[in-house]
């Protein structure tokens, strides 16, 4: 995990309470790229609804 991180310029966070601020920045930063790239692209919505 800390090599996943440390490619992504963040380092691994000292205490739980970073941990989750860190899993939360990380899960926007996620729900941020679906929602540009797949709900945008009208093959992944065809996909979806037919």
């Amino acid at each position: 995990m800390n090599a996943v991180l440390s490619r992504a310029g963040l380092a691994w966070p000292p205490t739980w309470g970073e941990a989750l601020m860190l899993g939360e920045y990380l899960s926007y930063r996620v729900g941020a790229y679906l929602l540009l790239n797949v709900v945008e692209d009208p093959a992944w919505l065809a996909w979806a609804f037919c």
